[in-house]
């Protein structure tokens, strides 16, 4: 789904959060959204999903408005709300008033449950995990939605790393199909592993965006190429090549 971005403004009184002018998420695929704490990052993706009201501007889905795409937009908070039942019954929550057959999704999605060790918690009341439980729980709840486009922020910032290379897979696989994911993290080695596209914001505007490669090899932008060091890069590679 083609999401376009027009001179967008989210305004906090004085203060200007988000000053995006024209940004298309062209391409299905898996997109990171990079940035200091401050840069617009979360605005952006609540923006985008619907829960943050802007103030001026336009985000158009497949050249559709909101209210028409809604039921294709899912998003997971980087606090996610967990209900007060069990394990099983909040990862299933968001099917229970769809078409959707959630026992063979469950199926489907069971290797994961596994991998991230939550299988016998499953029975368990999800409000008395540990945060990096509740954080898999979440992840799976979204991930089995199957939307068109799924918004993420930090989903794996409270996860353990083996927990993290398992949640990285199926954010990958939930970018297949078609489908559309955005995702917000601090993390540059995990956008250099997983990222399909990669934005970098700074003062709620997109200073960067490219393809993983290019984004890490070739930025155009000053303050990004700092923060990769890139000068250093190129200038030890002519050192060496000279030697």
């Amino acid at each position: 789904m083609n999401i376009e971005v027009l001179n967008l403004i989210k305004q906090y009184g004085d203060r200007v959060v988000l000053n995006i002018d024209n940004f298309n998420f062209k391409k299905p695929g898996l997109y990171l959204i990079l940035g200091l704490n401050g840069s617009g990052k979360s605005t952006f993706l609540e923006c985008i999903s619907g829960i943050n009201k802007f103030n001026n501007g336009s985000i158009n889905y497949d050249n559709k408005s909101y209210n028409d795409a809604k039921e294709q937009i899912s998003m997971l908070l980087q606090k996610p709300y967990i209900f007060n039942t069990s394990v099983k019954k909040n990862i299933i929550k968001g099917l229970l008033f769809k078409e959707k057959k959630w026992e063979e999704l469950l199926e489907k999605y069971n290797s994961y449950i596994k991998d991230f060790g939550i299988e016998e918690l499953l029975d368990k009341n999800a409000k008395t995990l540990s945060g990096g439980e509740k954080a898999k729980t979440a992840l799976l709840r979204v991930a089995m939605l199957e939307t068109k486009i799924t918004l993420l922020d930090e989903p794996t910032g409270s996860m353990d790393l083996e927990s993290t290379l398992v949640a990285e897979k199926l954010i990958k696989d939930m970018a297949l199909d078609g489908r559309t994911v955005i995702m917000v993290t601090h993390d540059l080695y995990q956008a250099k592993r997983i990222a399909d596209y990669i934005l970098y914001m700074d003062k709620g505007k997109i200073i960067e965006y490219g393809d993983e490669i290019q984004f890490f090899t070739n930025p155009s932008n000053e303050k990004v190429k700092i923060l990769l060091n890139i000068g250093d890069i190129k200038q030890n590679q002519l050192l060496k090549a000279s030697v």
